[in-house]
């Protein structure tokens, strides 16, 4: 766990590597391992060298918390939580502590937990990418494992990169021609991050969003190559990091830049290497078993690498005995709600009198509210249906599902103003939630609109709608004055917040302003 300090001071010292792990230590009985040594023992068994370094990164994903902050904060799926709050179609039934400041978009001061979180998680991702590629950057010839984990590395570094530019910038372009919501600023040359790479030295200005952007391009890019020259588009492990992994991450940059032609062809390697969910029992299995077809990337959960409540089938489970199973409970906007056909199996995924007569599915018991969740199950359907809820808690973490390509490519299709290409490519992949989906492809606003709405009932609680607003520039309208009578949001939750708001974005931790002599004070957020 990292103390308050400076991340950049916490890099400057990777260039004095020593001991990696106490594996090592034992092996070689050397108090310290050189640079030049360490290079030479990569080359030799890079398993050894770099294991352990990979564990740790995965360890973060699904884990990380910079320090003890209680139960919101657990890796990534912390933040896909927490980030679908700061949206619209998730509300609040309560005012529950631990996320009501996130949902009303209060918690972004530089000196409030979520800023220190996210920061120093995404950076020691960074970090830790950044030792790796130092000490692989200086292997003459090196092996196809020791390739495999640059491009592990590359992805990492990138996929960090890109959180950062999300959470502390506006998006690289806000909003797009010919969508029904607003075109925004091109932020390209704002301030984002500091950019800290393996031939980084000392402390780093903010760099523009198109510095940082051409370094998560570069890296993602070249993490592809070498994946699929390895033949490692797609891994038979899900918990592994590969070619559809770095794809997924860089088809959401090049979105987010409006580079159409390169989003399609990203997607279309995670298309061409995956099922998606295809059976009504796949569909409402809970999406807890990291073995479902669609699954790109996750994290399978045990009780030795994850607590009860900091977890996040403890927020968003409500079968189980853990927040969302006590009182903290999880539903939908009601206009959202409403908007999905009684045919879409998806529908199930929400307890309202059209899908599961106001109980909670496959139980007996009378829905907390209406529209509760029961998308996430942690233990798996069929221990619902015996009545088992032991080990509640122990269900997978999905990072990346397959899904989102076909999204991806139907929208970008659709920018691309080839309409009815786009409108089959989300009719092909909504026939299997709903037999009876159609589509019209005769205007690219409404379609671009239908795409986006169905993309948002696909991956509620995934945090894929908050990125998706970020980059359309679909504003966080919870107000009486849009929704009237059906609006079901807290009244205290009732916010209106454009997407170039500056709380919509993070300010910089006090202890980096602090430490980064790079760094005065006309370089923080307003």
């Amino acid at each position: 766990m990292m103390n308050r300090k400076s991340l950049l001071r916490f890099t400057a010292v990777l260039g004095a590597i020593s001991v990696l792990t106490s594996c090592l230590r034992d092996s070689y009985d050397s108090g310290a391992i050189t640079e030049e040594r360490l290079q030479e023992l990569a080359a030799q068994d890079p398993e050894r060298i770099f294991r352990s370094k990979i564990n740790g990164l995965y360890s973060n994903v699904q884990s990380y918390a910079y320090s003890d902050f209680g139960h919101n904060y657990f890796g990534q799926k912390s933040f896909d939580y927490l980030s679908s709050l700061m949206g619209n179609d998730m509300i609040m039934t309560g005012r529950y502590n631990m996320s009501l400041l996130h949902h009303i978009l209060q918690y972004r001061s530089s000196n409030l937990v979520p800023t220190y979180n996210r920061w120093y998680e995404y950076y020691t991702y960074v970090a830790s990418a950044n030792e790796m590629l130092a000490t692989i950057g200086k292997i003459e010839n090196p092996s196809d494992e020791v390739l495999s984990y640059k491009a592990i590395a590359l992805t990492f570094r990138g996929y960090a990169y890109e959180y950062l530019s999300v959470l502390y910038s506006f998006c690289y372009k806000v909003g797009a021609e010919g969508t029904p919501w607003e075109v925004g600023a091109d932020h390209s040359s704002d301030p984002c991050v500091p950019l800290v790479t393996e031939n980084t030295e000392g402390y780093q200005p903010r760099a523009t969003q198109e510095k940082i952007y051409e370094r998560i391009t570069a890296d993602l890019e070249e993490a592809m190559e070498i994946f699929s020259e390895l033949g490692r588009e797609r891994t038979p492990d899900p918990c592994d990091i590969d070619g559809c992994v770095a794809a997924t991450y860089l088809a959401r940059a090049y979105m987010n830049m409006q580079r159409w032609d390169d989003a399609l062809r990203c997607a279309q390697m995670v298309i061409d290497n995956f099922e998606v969910l295809d059976t009504r029992e796949e569909i409402l299995q809970g999406f807890s078993d990291i073995n479902l077809p669609d699954v790109v990337w996750g994290c399978e959960i045990t009780s030795d690498n994850t607590t009860n409540y900091r977890s996040w089938f403890s927020q968003m489970d409500c079968y189980g005995s853990g927040y969302a199973g006590i009182g903290v409970t999880r539903a939908a906007f009601k206009p959202f709600l409403d908007r999905i056909s009684v045919l879409d199996v998806r529908k199930m995924w929400w307890c309202c009198s059209e899908t599961t007569g106001g109980k909670i599915r496959d139980t007996k018991k009378e829905a907390d509210v209406s529209g509760q969740s029961v998308k996430f199950v942690g233990v798996g359907r069929e221990n619902i249906i015996a009545g088992n809820t032991a080990n509640w808690n122990l269900g997978d973490y999905i990072y990346l599902r397959s899904e989102e390509a076909w999204f991806v490519k139907a929208e970008a299709l659709a920018h691309k103003n080839k309409l009815p290409d786009a409108a089959s490519v989300l009719r092909q992949l909504m026939l299997t939630r709903n037999p009876s989906y159609t589509v019209e492809s005769s205007d690219k606003a409404t379609l671009i609109e239908e795409i986006n709405f169905q993309k948002r009932v696909e991956f509620w609680g995934e945090g894929i709608e908050y990125l998706d607003n970020r980059r359309l520039n679909i504003p966080i309208d919870r107000s009486d004055e849009t929704w009237g009578k059906d609006n079901n949001h807290l009244d205290g939750c009732k916010i209106s917040v454009g997407q170039e708001d500056d709380r919509m974005r993070y300010q910089i931790p006090d202890s980096e302003m602090e430490n980064n002599s790079a760094l005065n004070e006309n370089d923080q957020n307003p």
